[in-house]
């Protein structure tokens, strides 16, 4: 901190000695984020220093001389006339930690100069200025030779395994790095959808799969499963096909609070080291991953919506990295209108599908529907479901409305 302050003592005094006014020095200090107090302070001890009070005589001296190569103003007084040939080379000299090499000030940047552009850098403090002209020449048509070309991978379709709901789909499953959101109310079975959709996946093909939970713990999970439909949770942990992974909400949202509060402070971070925590380490490389559920992630950044959003995309890219089909959970209304708690969720989502639980007379109905799948053309109605002994059973050649 004393070094920082050192700098800005040599910084002021560059100011005051090329002509900056005391109030623009000071406003100068202020708009960085120094306070009022600490600016003054920085000020009188630029004034107070010998070098400056050798400036300033220095400076009165040259004024009563003529300079040798004529530039003088003849409507100015010879008192403040200036050498501008002098004052150029002045200016030259002011290069240092607070100057870039075109003499330009760290505080005030002229009306025509841009703040230099750091490649490769999220800059998300209020310092950051948008460029207007290079997002426009950016829009502009490129001239031949500029385009790389990347031939189409196809990724491979992977069925799901849960009852008949790849029947639902054309082409029988879904892509790998895709994320499905899942929406629905309490009770409607997206905990057993999910479980089942990893237990298949391993017993049937061998697949290693992650259930990430941010609300009950892996025991509860491995003996409500076993109770209610007899999967041996436990044996395909032991056989390193299954990994279920307890997590804290709230540690995640913090640690996302304490990088969004450094970058608003001004600060530079490297985008290659920007990577908000995920708080856990997976055993293995997932084929299949479930997140349950994002309700409970979104309540623990109660009203930073901007964290949450933030982390929520890094969540989605990390998923896409994996290379596995992802499902991820949503609480919602027993007949939502709304597919997750702030509307956004859908969107970074390559599928979603939404639970209803459908009170017809004294009775409730279950029934899914695929909303939106972005990668194969799908059933557009609504689909009986119920939760069996055998887990979640799809009945897929059923109405869930029949008029008698």
């Amino acid at each position: 901190m004393v070094e920082n302050k050192q700098r800005l003592i040599d910084a002021t005094k560059r100011l005051i000695h090329t002509g900056t006014s005391e109030e623009e020095a000071m406003k100068s200090m202020t708009d960085i984020g120094i306070n009022e107090k600490e600016a003054k302070d920085i000020m009188e001890q630029a004034k107070a220093d010998p070098k400056h009070s050798e400036n300033k005589v220095a400076e009165k001296t040259a004024e009563k001389k003529p300079p040798s190569d004529g530039f003088w103003d003849s409507h100015d007084p010879l008192s403040k006339r200036e050498n501008k040939s002098e004052k150029k080379a002045s200016a030259d000299n002011l290069r240092g930690d607070f100057w870039d090499s075109s003499g330009k000030s760290f505080f005030t940047p002229t009306k025509n100069e841009k703040p230099e552009k750091k490649q490769g850098f999220s800059i998300l403090g209020k310092g950051d200025i948008p460029d207007f002209e290079g997002a426009e020449a950016s829009l502009k048509p490129r001239s031949p030779g500029h385009y790389d070309y990347k031939k189409t991978e196809f990724r491979e379709t992977v069925p799901v395994l849960v009852s008949d709901f790849d029947k639902l789909i054309d082409k029988g499953g879904l892509k790998r790095g895709d994320t499905i959101l899942i929406s629905g109310g309490a009770g409607t079975g997206k905990t057993t959808f999910g479980m089942q959709f990893i237990y298949e996946g391993a017993k049937l093909r061998k697949e290693k799969g992650v259930y990430l939970t941010l609300e009950e713990t892996s025991e509860k999970i491995k003996e409500n499963m076993m109770e209610n439909f007899g999967w041996d949770l436990d044996a395909l942990e032991k056989e390193g096909l299954l990994a279920i992974i307890k997590i804290d909400p709230l540690t995640i949202a913090r640690a996302v609070e304490a990088t969004l509060t450094k970058e608003r402070g001004g600060l530079y971070i490297e985008f290659e080291k920007f990577d908000l925590p995920f708080q856990f380490d997976l055993p293995f490389k997932p084929e299949r991953v479930v997140v349950d559920s994002l309700s409970a992630l979104s309540i623990a950044f109660v009203d930073n919506h901007q964290g949450y959003r933030q982390y929520l995309r890094h969540l989605f890219e990390t998923l896409e990295g994996y290379g596995s089909v992802n499902l991820v959970f949503g609480e919602t209304e027993q007949l939502p209108n709304v597919y997750s708690r702030l509307g956004i969720e859908e969107f970074l989502a390559d599928a979603v599908v939404v639970f209803y639980n459908i009170k017809i007379h004294n009775n409730r109905e279950t029934a899914l529907e695929i909303l939106k799948l972005r990668s194969s053309a799908h059933a557009k109605k609504l689909v009986p479901y119920k939760i069996t002994p055998r887990g979640f059973e799809i009945y897929i050649d059923q109405e869930i409305f029949r008029e008698d």
